[in-house]
């Protein structure tokens, strides 16, 4: 034991060797979360609407006040706006008469047609509340279940997402940039010439990256419950879960590190498997809200698995099969354990 703690803090020092790398990997993921935090869009949307002079016009800005969730956020905050400024607004409305009709006219700037969409569909929804009222008994009455039982920005899903992702960078980058630096530095023949069993040597390295990983994971923790307010409800769990997605991108950066033995080729491959698997691994939303095509690719990441298993610790709802997810997770971390095994064996105990 007291062999295998030198050889961990040993490791641990191998940070002065790569410290731009570590820097990277430990703090990239927060700075882009809070970066996207800023740009993904809020369900509440500033309408811009010039002060109305008829009844109708007023009663269909309060009824822009109801538009919202029924267990969450409202999706609309008018906001009375000169008719002299209107036209340096993205969007504004004017309820004018058209030919005796009064008519609710929709003016829009420099945005994309992504954003006029949802602008259009708050219009919508709120005119739909003043036809509702004028036809009376004979209005279609619209009821809204959520399979959530809280409303929760999209900007803790996004963080969420990027939890597993944020682990299997540090992991894998960390483990291929220093293994391949063994093989630059000739200190690979230090490791062969060692006292200590070589499979030591390779459980302290394993145990520095996930730790490391953790790390990493725990610093965009902090961002996603600071920026938006919402906590999952056991991180113990959290930490189990993140756990054996360390481990494969462990196994998987030592892997390339051995094979390649070259500092960047090695850091190129744990840095797009990284974001690979992010992409796929319902990254933007649960992979079961896509394609099936897309649902069937996701899950052969360890991404999507994880995702689903930290689903029900920030929104309260099960998804999927958790028994399954983690019956795969678990065999993934194993097969990739006994893969860099012999990978390490092979590379390091051979001969030059």
């Amino acid at each position: 034991m007291t062999r295998f703690r030198l050889l961990l803090a040993n490791e641990f020092k191998l940070f002065r060797t790569a410290i731009p790398i570590h820097l990277v990997v430990l703090l990239q993921p927060m700075v882009m979360y809070l970066l996207m935090a800023v740009i993904l869009v809020h369900p509440t949307f500033d309408m811009f609407v010039t002060p109305p002079t008829s009844d109708v016009g007023r009663a269909l800005v309060s009824a822009m006040h109801e538009v919202g969730s029924p267990i969450g956020l409202p999706y609309i905050h008018p906001v009375l706006v000169d008719p002299g400024r209107a036209a340096a607004a993205r969007q504004v409305i004017t309820v004018k008469s058209q030919d005796g009709v009064p008519t609710a006219v929709q003016r829009y700037g420099l945005i994309d047609s992504n954003i006029v969409k949802n602008f259009r569909n708050r219009l919508t929804a709120a005119g739909l509340r003043l036809w509702d009222a004028e036809l009376g008994s004979q209005a279609v009455i619209v009821e809204e279940h959520p399979w959530l039982p809280r409303d929760v920005p999209y900007t803790v899903y996004f963080g969420m997402a990027m939890l597993p992702m944020t682990a299997f960078l540090a992991a894998s980058v960390l483990g291929a940039v220093l293994t391949a630096q063994e093989f630059e530095f000739q200190t690979i023949v230090e490791y062969r010439l060692a006292p200590a069993p070589l499979m030591l040597i390779l459980g302290a390295r394993l145990v520095r990256l996930v730790l490391s990983a953790l790390m990493a994971a725990g610093i965009l923790l902090i961002a996603v419950g600071t920026r938006s307010g919402a906590w999952p409800d056991s991180l113990w769990r959290v930490g189990l879960i993140l756990l054996p997605v360390a481990v494969i991108a462990a196994g998987l950066g030592i892997s390339a590190g051995l094979l390649i033995q070259r500092t960047i080729p090695a850091f190129l491959i744990g840095l797009v498997s990284s974001f690979v698997g992010w992409l796929v691994g319902s990254a933007f939303g649960l992979a079961a809200s896509f394609s099936s095509a897309y649902e069937s690719l996701s899950r052969l990441t360890p991404n999507t698995h994880a995702v689903e298993l930290l689903f029900p610790r920030y929104f309260g709802t099960q998804i999927g099969n958790p028994l399954l997810s983690v019956l795969i997770l678990a065999l993934c971390s194993a097969g990739m354990l006994v893969l860099t095994a012999l990978v390490y064996r092979w590379r390091v105990q051979r001969q030059e």
